[in-house]
């Protein structure tokens, strides 16, 4: 019914309050009370109050229409699993928008197809849901299909079955399926490859094995210091930041030994031409080198300076000569070119010449003097108790010696003797702030070498966010099939997320506010064919800042702002979209839905 209530501001106008609202018990023998089902606003704010008046009763007889009083006896179980009313997110349309765009639907279906899929499920239904899903609720498959009737107007009709038997068949598209990703992301983005980033990390797994390991699962250098079985992916993204193609390895696969193998793919499947790879030191080998350079492509690698893969550069490094400095003394430079001996593709040695840079940053200096003060403190505390189980940190500035109990000498087969090596952390020290990069772009200065090298962050981000916002690891499924099809369903929803942060430009957001504003954006279908919108919102934002470079910053202070509805707004403008109303029509709501794009 409509209710109207009449008040008075303090000046003495009127103020006439408009809402909809229907009675209700809130329990057995307790007395009717009223609840609000539509707040209109006040009538003197309308321009047109006939107008708006009709809109409220038009509203208040299509809620009315299908609202008649039953009574039902039913199990109690039955109200718990309901549809009616019940809470829907309709965020997953944004990333939809996305999906569609990449026309993966269209891919799949093709699939289906030319394979004679005859299953009684739909394997574009049943990937859709993994991939969206995995960006807003990121869980095992088994907890991800409890979810599946929470999505508004999502087609999920398949079993839990169902989702693993089509993981087979997603393994078997794996590739096509990448390659038909980057040509529409050629089509509808851009692709920029004046060069692209490479990296390689490792996922454990959740599931225990009779044996341990198979032919993926294989105990390597865990980046997580675990000892469980790993598998390692390598990741290709371009200078926008955006992947390019991922590859699947063995756990024990040395990193450098992955580089070849996939940029060799990456170019043959995607047609590229020369390409500059960019990568850290543990893809800086001789043989990549010379594999690059003799496929005529370009590289931009960091390069060690201590030990003797370093000592090479020491002379240069230490000469107070030559080098050029900034103003205020904080960073300074040396560029040079060097000749060094390579290989062609006969196996003959040639010399060649590639570009080096060292620098010196006193930001990276005071933080590695304060990380190895903490290893020492660390290293002491573990030598004055014995303490032989704190490893971490502690390894590096530790040693034993072997004395005599009585004259202190080095002997053999005594006692051993643990201590902090401090000469170790002299040494080190000579090194801190000291950076080194290498490529074989003569024509590259100082700026686009480091603002080349700089980029390799993306990537880093990227192997984040699959790891913590995606919950690429740890893994609940056991089968080779599954591990890939898991990664690709990784893989695409990295690809989503990075397309929107992409339009964003310098307002994107983390992957993890974008899940979260989203997974936030729910709705309910309420009798008569209206969708109520709940509240986007329930986070307090910080305060921004101007730090010392210009770029605005988190604080440690709470502002007035709500910041996922701040962020749901940005998403909102990046697609084009306004779903701010509180109410709609079915109708409208669902045309509003499907002219989601991004913008």
């Amino acid at each position: 019914m409509i209710k109207i209530d009449k008040r008075m501001n303090k000046d003495g106008s009127p103020r006439t309050q408009v809402r909809v609202v229907e009675g209700y018990r809130p329990g057995p023998g307790m007395a009717t009370k009223q609840r609000t089902i539509r707040d209109f606003g006040y009538l003197e704010d309308q321009e047109d109050p006939e107008a708006f008046m009709a809109k409220v009763r038009e509203f208040n007889a299509n809620y009315r229409a299908e609202n008649v009083p039953l009574r039902i006896e039913a199990p109690g179980t039955a109200r718990m699993y309901c549809k009616e009313n019940r809470r829907q997110n309709y965020g997953y349309k944004f990333l939809e928008a996305v999906y569609d765009l990449l026309e993966i639907d269209s891919f799949i279906e093709e699939y289906e197809r030319s394979h004679r899929f005859q299953g009684e499920y739909s394997l574009g239904d049943i990937f859709k849901f993994l991939v969206l899903v995995r960006i807003l609720h990121p869980d095992s498959k088994r907890a991800s299909f409890q979810m599946k009737n929470s999505f508004y107007g999502m087609r999920t009709d398949f079993t839990l079955p169902d989702i693993y038997r089509s993981l087979d068949y997603f393994k078997d598209f794996e590739v096509e399926l990448q390659r038909h990703l980057n040509e529409r992301v050629k089509e509808t983005i851009g692709r920029d490859l004046s060069y692209a980033f490479y990296d390689v990390t490792n996922y454990f797994f959740e599931i225990d094995f009779p044996s341990g390991e198979d032919d993926l699962r294989k105990r390597g250098v865990s980046k997580e210091h675990r000892t469980d079985p790993i598998a390692a992916m390598g990741l290709f993204i371009d200078a926008n930041g955006l992947p390019v193609n991922m590859s699947i390895f063995p756990g024990n696969t040395s990193d450098s030994l992955t580089l070849q193998p996939t940029m060799k793919d990456v170019k043959q499947s995607y047609g590229l031409g020369r390409l500059i790879v960019v990568a850290d030191k543990g893809l800086n080998s001789s043989d990549n080198i010379d594999v690059i350079v003799n496929n005529g492509d370009g590289f931009v690698f960091s390069q060690v300076l201590k030990g003797k893969k370093g000592q090479r550069y020491n002379e240069k490094l230490f000469d107070t000569s030559g080098w050029v400095s900034n103003e205020d003394g904080t960073y300074r430079y040396k560029l040079f070119e060097e000749e060094y001996m390579g290989k062609d593709k006969n196996g003959k040695k040639e010399i060649r010449t590639r570009k080096v840079l060292l620098y010196w940053s006193k930001t990276e200096a005071d933080m590695a003097r304060r990380k190895r003060e903490e290893k020492l403190e660390k290293a002491a505390r573990s030598v004055r108790n014995n303490a032989y189980s704190i490893r971490k940190g502690v390894d590096e500035y530790t040693k034993e010696d072997v004395v005599d109990k009585e004259t202190g000498e080095v002997l053999e087969n005594t006692k051993k003797l643990r201590s902090v090596d401090l000469k170790k952390a002299e040494k080190d020290a000579l090194y801190d702030g000291y950076s080194c990069i290498i490529t074989s772009e003569l024509d590259y200065d100082e700026r686009t070498m480091r603002k080349v090298y700089g980029g390799l962050w993306r990537i880093e981000q990227s192997f984040r966010i699959m790891k913590t916002d995606l919950y690429a690891r740890p893994m609940f499924v056991s089968t080779n099939e599954h591990i890939r099809a898991h990664f690709l369903i990784c893989f695409v929803s990295l690809l989503i997320i990075r397309i929107i942060q992409h339009r964003m430009g310098g307002k994107a957001l983390s992957a993890e506010r974008i899940g979260r504003a989203l997974g936030t954006a729910t709705c309910r279908v309420l009798k008569g064919g209206i969708i109520h919108l709940d509240d986007v919102g329930g986070a307090i934002a910080f305060r921004k800042a101007r730090n010392k470079n210009g770029k605005l910053v988190d604080t440690l202070a709470f502002s007035d702002e709500d910041e996922i509805a701040l962020d749901y707004k940005l998403i909102q403008d990046t697609f084009n979209t306004n779903c701010y109303n509180i109410y709609l029509r079915q109708e409208t709501f669902n045309k509003i839905l499907k002219n989601i794009v991004l913008a």
